[in-house]
C-alpha cells in the first residue's frame, strides 16, 4: 500500500513541472487567506494536536526532534487504528539523541508507524507535518515539551492539497534516503537545495522588514541586503553569535525565541530555516514563502507584539545581569586587596628583624 502511495506521489512530479511552467520562475505562491492558520507558540500550539488527530489515512512527518508525549500519543493512536504514519527523525542531533526519543521510536514501531533517522545532511532540522495529503503543518515549533509549552514559534497550518503532495514527496524521499537535487514548484524552500537563492529574492524587496530569527549570523552572507531596509524590527534568540546581529543590524535579543520567520511587503517566510551557512547549506531544512497581504500583517503584528511584550523583561534581565556582574566584581576586588594588605602586613612582621633585649649590668 505504501508502494503504491509512494509511486503516486511520484506521478504527480510532471503535474507540479507543469504548474511550475505556468508560474515561470517564481520564489513565492500566493494563497488565499482562508487556506491559512497561524499557530503561536506557547499561546495555541496544542491546536496542532487536534489537526493530527483528525488523520483519516496518512500522516508524514520530518522533524529534529520527537519527545512531546501528547503528539507521540496522537500518532501511536492513529497508527493503531490503521493510519499510515511515517516519521524522518534527524539522524544527528546536537548533544546526542535523547533517551525519550528513543522511547517514543519504540512505542511508534510497536504501534505499526514507520520511523526512519535520516544521516544525509549535517541535521535533519525540518518541522513539518503533512496529513491526508491535504494539510500541511510547517514552521519552527519544535515537537518537544519546551517547543509546544515555552519557545516562541510560529507555524502555518496550510489546506493545499498541491503544497501537501509535493512536501510529502519531499519527507518520502527523505524516509528512504532518496536525494532530491530540485523542487520545481512555487515557494517551498528546501535546504540545501533553493533556501539562500529564495531568501535572498525575498529580503531584496522593498518595504519595513520584520524578523523573528533564531539564529541570524554572518556566515549567511544576507546582513547587506538586510540593512538596505530602513525600516526593520529584527528579533533573534539568545545564541552568542547573535551578538553580530545586535551590533551590526541593530537586532534586539529575546529568550526563548525559536522563530524562523520573514515578512517583507506582502511576501511571508515561515519555516525552519535560520540565517546562517549550516541551515541554508548543509542541513535538510523545509519552509514556504507565500504572498498575502492579510497573512503579512497578523505575522508583523506577531512580531511587534514580541518586541514590546518581551523586550523590557529582556533588556531588563540583561542589565541587572550586567549589573550584578559589575557589583560582584567590585567586591571580589575590594576583599582581594584586603586579603593582600594583611598578607603583606603580616610578611612584613615576620621578617622585620627583632631588638637585642639588654640584659642590664649587675
Amino acid at each position: 500500500m505504501m508502494k503504491l502511495r509512494f509511486m503516486l506521489l511520484i506521478a504527480l512530479s510532471p503535474i507540479v513541472m507543469l504548474s511550475y511552467s505556468i508560474f515561470g520562475y517564481q520564489w513565492f505562491i500566493a494563497i488565499n487567506s482562508s487556506q491559512i492558520n497561524i499557530v503561536v507558540s506557547p499561546t495555541n500550539s496544542t491546536y496542532i494536536l487536534n489537526i493530527v488527530g483528525d488523520a483519516r489515512t496518512a500522516v508524514y512527518m520530518e522533524t529534529y526532534e520527537l519527545t512531546y508525549q501528547p503528539l507521540i500519543d496522537e500518532l501511536i493512536k492513529l497508527a493503531r487504528n490503521g493510519v499510515e504514519v511515517y516519521v524522518v527523525l534527524s539522524g544527528n542531533v546536537y548533544g546526542g539523541i535523547p533517551e525519550e526519543e528513543y522511547t517514543a521510536v519504540n512505542e511508534l514501531m510497536s504501534a505499526g508507524a514507520h520511523v526512519s533517522f535520516n544521516y544525509m545532511f549535517n541535521y535533519v532540522h525540518s518541522k513539518v507535518i503533512i496529513i491526508d495529503n491535504d494539510t500541511v503543518i510547517i514552521g519552527s515549533i519544535n515537537p518537544t515539551y519546551y517547543g509546544f509549552e515555552k519557545d516562541l514559534g510560529i507555524d502555518l497550518i496550510i489546506n493545499n492539497s498541491t503544497i501537501a503532495q509535493v512536501l510529502a514527496n519531499i519527507v518520502l524521499s527523505d524516509y528512504y534516503n532518496r536525494t532530491i537535487t530540485q523542487v520545481s514548484y512555487p515557494g517551498i524552500v528546501v535546504s540545501p537545495i533553493n533556501s539562500a537563492t529564495y531568501l535572498e529574492n525575498l529580503l531584496n524587496q522593498p518595504g519595513t522588514l520584520y524578523m523573528a530569527i533564531e539564529e541570524l549570523y554572518p556566515s549567511s552572507n544576507m546582513y547587506n541586503l538586510i540593512q538596505q531596509h530602513s525600516g526593520k524590527i529584527i528579533l533573534v534568540g539568545s545564541h552568542a553569535e547573535n551578538e553580530y546581529a545586535i551590533n551590526e543590524l541593530g537586532a534586539k535579543m529575546i529568550n526563548d525565541l525559536t522563530a524562523k520567520v520573514i515578512v517583507v511587503g506582502n511576501y511571508v517566510y515561515v519555516g525552519s530555516i535560520n540565517l546562517d551557512y549550516t541551515s541554508l547549506h548543509e542541513n535538510r531544512e523545509l519552509g514556504i514563502i507565500i504572498e498575502n497581504p492579510t497573512i503579512a500583517q497578523d505575522i508583523a503584528e506577531i512580531i511587534q507584539q514580541w518586541n514590546n511584550q518581551y523586550m523590557g523583561k529582556s533588556t531588563t534581565t540583561t542589565t541587572q545581569q550586567q549589573t550584578q556582574t559589575t557589583i560582584s566584581s567590585t567586591a571580589t576586588l575590594i576583599i582581594l586587596l584586603i586579603v593582600l594588605a594583611i598578607m603583606y602586613h603580616i610578611t612584613k612582621q615576620a621578617l622585620r628583624p627583632r631588638k637585642r633585649r639588654r640584659i642590664p649590668r649587675l
